[in-house]
């Protein structure tokens, strides 16, 4: 029995091994071709390599749900440490829908790899009532979907939430009584 036993690893031993050269020779050999074809083309190689490169970059740096909820605190804040005299009423504004929409779970995060979405919903997914079930009375998907876009997260940073802070510290209503 012991020889039968030996015999079986071994061969099983002898086949992984092959498995695994195979694979490695399949990949020098792709490396090798990839290799060529960039001396042969190194424009379009170029190319390649920074499309490559920025959907690689896009990745890396697309804003997680964390991110976003962690950005809004720092922001909530910010906005404290300031007299309610000079808050932009924008920024107030943003961060009161914001704060609202998350405490009643309308706002839900899409990460498409590259780049994240936010999408406001008209009622929450728990809510039963005939206006949120009935398929008659709700528009065609995607157009809802495009129309409760809320904002778009890309490159480390949510831009309506960007554009909303821009002068956060600053009251335009309070700039317009300012004499000429």
């Amino acid at each position: 029995m012991p020889a039968i036993t030996a015999g079986f690893f071994r061969k099983v031993g002898r086949n992984f091994i092959d498995y695994w050269r195979t694979i490695g020779n399949d990949y020098r050999i792709v490396a090798k071709e990839t290799f060529e074809a960039c001396v042969k083309k190194p424009a379009k190689a170029g190319i390649y390599a920074t499309g490559i490169s920025g959907l690689v970059y896009a990745y890396v740096t697309n804003p997680s749900e964390a991110s976003m909820l962690d950005e809004l605190c720092e922001l909530r804040q910010t906005m404290t440490t300031l007299p309610a005299s000079i808050h932009n009423k924008e920024s107030d504004a943003e961060l009161a829908e914001r704060s609202i929409l998350l405490s009643q779970d309308r706002l839900h995060y899409y990460n498409l790899w590259f780049f994240s979405l936010l999408v406001r919903s008209e009622h929450d997914s728990s809510v039963k009532i005939y206006e949120s079930q009935d398929k008659n009375l709700k528009d065609w998907i995607w157009n809802e979907f495009f129309k409760n876009i809320y904002d778009v997260g890309f490159q480390g940073r949510w831009y309506r939430l960007s554009q909303k802070f821009k002068d956060y510290d600053i009251n335009q209503d309070e700039l317009a009584h300012l004499p000429d």
